[in-house]
């Protein structure tokens, strides 16, 4: 009689287990005839089970204003999701080592009841292959561990044409150490997503609020979905002194790898955050 445990990890590509499979690009964008192209790529030396799944999902926070993703939103996966028709091809398969596989999404009902920008989640599991020469006997004894690695990349279709719009109200700015722990409130116009970049700058304002000198800009990629408060962390210079100081900030829609979302050069916000460290 055989004796064989199997443990059985569920990972996310965070920790130190890292996942064999990578996947391209990072976000989908399906064409005006519901199609969109992924990549999954093999690198490592053990073939790879894979498979494809769509959940609906979006990164909302929790009460800190840390971001945390939404699942089980029945009410907006209505509204917003795209529906039961997407479908990737194919969605099951094995990956050899050094290889790569090109999966065709397809999104069959594009019948939606106004413009927007709809979304789903891609949920690509994989696992690697168990070789038939290390399936344990009938008198084996022993222990095998396999790691489950879960990914998850957005998928998006715009019906129309639509202009993501958010409207930012900052609230409140503390120094930490080599951050500025920034929390805002928004709204995104219109429930579409607000897929961009946030770029802030320190100035030293004199008194008549004229800045005498500025550090670069620096920018970092943001998601923003329906409304909520986002806590941000903004790194900054360590040798940042005391005194006044003021943070300028813009929110730009498009990034480098979403350009259908590019909008031109004029921010969508502009504002300043004025404080004062001891």
């Amino acid at each position: 009689m055989s004796k064989w445990i199997f443990i059985m990890g569920i990972v996310y590509p965070l920790g130190p287990a890292t996942a064999q499979v990578s996947i391209a690009p990072t976000a989908v964008f399906l064409d005006q005839q519901g199609i969109g192209t992924v990549y999954i790529g093999n690198t490592g030396t053990q073939a790879q089970e894979v498979r494809i799944q769509f959940v609906f999902g979006y990164p909302g926070q929790d009460t800190a204003g840390e971001i945390q993703m939404i699942y089980g939103d029945s009410l907006r996966e209505r509204s917003h999701g795209l529906g039961p028709s997407i479908k990737a091809y194919p969605s099951a398969f094995t990956l050899p080592a050094q290889s790569q596989q090109m999966v065709r999404i397809l999104l069959k009902n594009r019948t939606f009841v106004r413009d927007g920008l709809y979304f789903s989640r891609l949920k690509i599991t994989s696992q690697a292959q168990t070789p038939v020469e290390d399936r344990p006997d009938s008198g084996a004894v022993g222990t095998q561990v396999s790691f489950k690695f879960e990914q998850f990349l957005p998928v998006f279709f715009m019906q129309g044409k639509v202009r993501p719009q958010v409207k930012v109200e900052p609230k409140t700015l503390e120094s930490d150490y080599r951050y500025g722990a920034l929390r805002f409130d928004y709204t995104c116009e219109g429930d579409i997503p607000y897929l961009g970049k946030l770029r802030y700058r320190l100035t030293h304002p004199s008194p008549g609020e004229r800045p005498q000198s500025s550090l670069p800009w620096k920018e970092m990629e943001i998601a923003l979905y329906f409304q909520g408060n986002r806590r941000c962390l903004l790194p900054w210079p360590e040798t940042l002194g005391s005194g006044k100081h003021c943070l300028e900030l813009e929110f730009h829609c498009g990034r480098n790898d979403m350009p259908v979302l590019n909008q031109g050069q004029n921010p969508d916000y502009q504002g300043k955050v004025h404080f004062e460290l001891p």
